[in-house]
């Protein structure tokens, strides 16, 4: 009965991974042009929560549509990839730039490298409302982004940023708040 068990569960998980890789490829045979864009979108639909009007750009990664939620008028841009080992939620009104990558996948201090028993956790994202990730930054497990955040490129951010700041550098820290600066530069 136990070995049962685990050979059904090696035969869903290679069956969902398959489903993923496939949805994953004809999603982004589709020319990056923004009409595709909303077809994307609108398949990316069928095995995830995504809002009205949102768009994505070709070359999305996800390992967990289950674990995803994106909310209305998003724009994910070109390369974005979500390890939902953990749950990620996407506010509505959120820009994501290319080559963001959000994960959530850690494992604890005990496990060192080259061991073959690991623990992974996945730890959950949740990213707020009206907020823009600049190209190229990290977003860790375990970070909760406050609304009409601006994140700048290729910052790397983890824990929980208070709303309406703009936050920089490696680590991220809060340099600024938005208010007055929608005709700025960042």
């Amino acid at each position: 009965m136990f070995s049962f068990t685990i050979i059904k569960f090696v035969i869903r998980k290679t069956l969902e991974e398959t489903y993923v890789y496939t949805f994953l490829f004809l999603a982004n045979l589709f020319p990056d042009m923004s009409v595709c864009s909303v077809i994307r979108a609108l398949l990316v639909r069928t095995i995830a929560i995504v809002g009205k009007n949102t768009r994505i750009r070709k070359n999305l990664y996800v390992n967990s549509f289950r674990k995803l939620s994106i909310g209305s008028n998003c724009f994910i841009n070109r390369g974005v990839q979500f390890d939902c080992s953990g749950r990620v939620s996407v506010g509505d009104n959120c820009s994501i730039g290319f080559n963001v990558l959000v994960t959530t996948s850690t494992h604890l201090e005990k496990d060192r490298v080259g061991e073959d028993e690991r623990t992974v956790i996945g730890e959950a994202v949740i990213i707020g409302n009206g907020v823009w990730i600049g190209a190229n930054s990290t977003i860790l497990p375990g970070t909760e982004i406050g609304d009409n955040c601006i994140i700048a490129a290729g910052a790397v951010v983890k824990g929980k940023l208070d709303p309406s700041g703009v936050y920089a550098g490696v680590p991220a820290r809060r340099i600024r708040d938005t208010s007055g600066i929608a005709e700025k530069r960042i």
